[in-house]
């Protein structure tokens, strides 16, 4: 029989969108990991793997970090690795989970993410202007430049400032409104402000909190067995997975003498997130689904970023995302429900630990035990992320087997 990678269990710290001084690193991603393992159940003695990730924009030992998070978790000795990409951090250290418990030598695997910027990554307030690496940042590209690249997809979509505005007010709106509810939020319990407030925000409110937190899952790997009688949760396995990397200099984006393969030789710009629709595609493929089939979508919001991952998974047409949440798009009681933690601009953005959190969503969306506001179809789950302007994408099909 093949091997089902399931989600056994989940855990995170709350408010990832705010500094959280009273504890180290270490304590934050104790009290995750730890909740993951009480969430599935099992000792920490069955962990035989580990995939962790941070952000990696700081100036210390990457792979020397790895045999201090085991120590610090007590469960030396471990075989464990380190994931570093950006925003996309979290999620490439569950891809790779994934593919520890494919190869068969580990049955249970944990994967975790982390961001400290008060203490361990002291560097990381100068590197956000930066992608992966003190290389990319001494030679000068900025997420800045990346945000500022933003105008071509409302210049090549034709879009109104008027209609642009309210678009981003709705989504800023949407996304307060599910923090508020969303125990795990940054959020939670909040006034949502108004829009004579929001409108003196940066991109009308829809930039990213961003904090400091520690997220973990539980992979297992099961043989297409059904469900222990004595677990009250529905099980939730990896349906889907899509990864890709490609290039976080602005001139090779442009360039289809540098780029010439075929996904890259059609109106290739930062506007139109080429890398991350190939990612969700792949991932598609894998589930046998397509996005008519999907409940819940969750994705990095920063910016007009929201937008451009909506058309890259299939949702609505190239341009058209901006109408599709103006009219209404993406709540609770739509067809794809989007964001329903409140992203990370409610929820907030614990940078390496930020896109699990999206992943743990899911999980908990599906199996019917949602912090917040809560779906009401349960079978199919999407997470996608970005890092580095769209350099390193990837994607998530989950799956509720029991729906």
């Amino acid at each position: 029989m093949s091997i089902q990678i399931q989600v056994s269990g989940v855990g995170c710290t709350n408010a990832p969108g705010l500094p959280h001084i009273d504890k180290s690193f270490k304590e934050l991603l104790v009290d995750a990991v730890y909740k993951a393992l009480d969430d599935a159940d099992i000792s920490p003695n069955l962990i035989d793997g580990a995939s962790f990730s941070y952000a990696g924009e700081g100036e210390i030992g990457h792979g020397g970090i790895v045999p201090t998070l085991v120590d610090a978790l007590g469960l030396a000795p471990l075989e464990a690795y380190i994931n570093i990409g950006n925003c996309a951090s979290a999620h490439m250290a569950f891809l790779q989970g994934c593919e520890m418990i494919e190869s068969g030598r580990y049955k249970h695997v944990l994967v975790a993410g982390f961001d400290k910027m008060t203490d361990i990554l002291p560097f990381e307030n100068y590197m956000l202007m930066s992608t992966d690496s003190l290389y990319d940042y001494n030679l000068g590209f900025s997420h800045i430049d990346s945000f500022l690249f933003q105008q071509e997809y409302i210049s090549k979509y034709k879009i109104s400032p008027q209609k642009l505005r309210e678009s981003l007010l709705k989504f800023s709106i949407l996304m307060r409104k599910y923090g508020a509810a969303n125990e795990v939020s940054s959020n939670f319990g909040k006034d949502i402000p108004t829009l004579k407030e929001l409108e003196t925000q940066p991109f009308f409110g829809n930039a990213m909190n961003a904090g400091e937190g520690a997220s973990a899952i539980i992979l297992s790997a099961t043989e297409n067995e059904s469900r222990n009688s004595s677990d009250n949760k529905e099980k939730i396995i990896v349906a889907g997975r899509g990864y890709t990397n490609t290039s976080h200099y602005i001139p090779h984006r442009y360039s289809k003498a540098l780029f010439p393969h075929n996904f890259l030789n059609s109106d290739l710009g930062l506007f139109n997130g080429v890398p991350l629709e190939i990612a969700i595609n792949r991932a598609y493929s894998e589930a046998k689904i397509s996005v008519k089939d999907l409940n819940i979508l969750e994705l990095y919001d920063q910016g007009l970023n929201g937008f451009i991952s909506i058309e890259a998974a299939g949702i609505c047409s190239k341009g058209e995302a901006v109408e599709y949440i103006c009219n209404g798009g993406g709540t609770i009681d739509s067809a794809i429900a989007i964001n329903t933690d409140g992203g990370n601009i409610a929820r907030g953005h614990a940078g390496g630990g930020a896109s699990l959190y999206q992943i743990i969503e899911i999980v908990k969306q599906l199996q019917g035990r949602a912090s917040g506001f809560q779906i009401k179809k349960r079978k199919y789950g999407l997470s996608t992320v970005i890092g580095g302007a769209y350099a390193t994408t990837a994607a998530v099909v989950l799956k509720n087997e029991e729906v």
